[in-house]
């Protein structure tokens, strides 16, 4: 069965992006020489979950950032991709998890945005969630998880990085 993982940065007033869905502030804020984890859970992973959203920001960098790892892209709408390691599947989270099993799938990267971390959540699908709390107050912008029920977390872990980076890791309650 496939572990299900977040892996996600946020401001102090919890947005993962400014107004105009930017995320520049990220580089502003992070400490340039800290890694903090990325390269052993990126290294861990064999597949993602996004939003489409997510996919049109990633989509137009100038490189893929993922490549080898499938990515499946949660979207209502037509999607083409030339990549080999894109899919596109329907916003229904329990099927994706049996789709996610059935592809053979072990560790998987809830990618987001928020939209896409509310519904991960409310399917139960998240196994462990690491949220990095960087030093500023963007004001505005989407949150980290869309509006929703309430839903119990239990701090497993935490961990103070160079230029006041706080990186909190949960487990969520059934």
């Amino acid at each position: 069965m496939a572990r299900f993982l977040g892996y996600i940065a946020m401001s102090v007033d919890a947005r993962i992006a400014d107004s105009n869905q930017g995320v520049e502030w990220l580089d502003r804020h992070a400490p340039g020489d800290a890694d903090m984890g990325y390269p052993e859970f990126y290294g861990g992973i064999d597949a993602l979950v996004m939003g489409r959203t997510t996919y049109d920001f990633v989509a137009a960098q100038p490189e893929w950032p993922y490549p080898g790892k499938m990515s499946y892209v949660v979207t209502s709408r037509p999607l083409t991709s030339e990549r080999d390691d894109v899919t596109a599947v329907e916003p229904d989270f329990a099927r994706l998890r049996d789709r996610v099993d059935a592809d053979g799938r072990k560790n998987v990267w809830i990618v987001g945005g928020g939209q896409t971390q509310r519904a991960a959540l409310d399917a139960g699908m998240f196994d462990e969630l690491r949220v990095f709390v960087l030093p500023v107050v963007l004001g505005s912008g989407p949150l980290i998880f869309a509006d929703g029920a309430q839903a119990g977390a239990k701090l497993t872990g935490h961990k103070v990085w160079p230029g006041g980076v706080v990186e909190l890791i949960y487990a969520f309650e059934g």
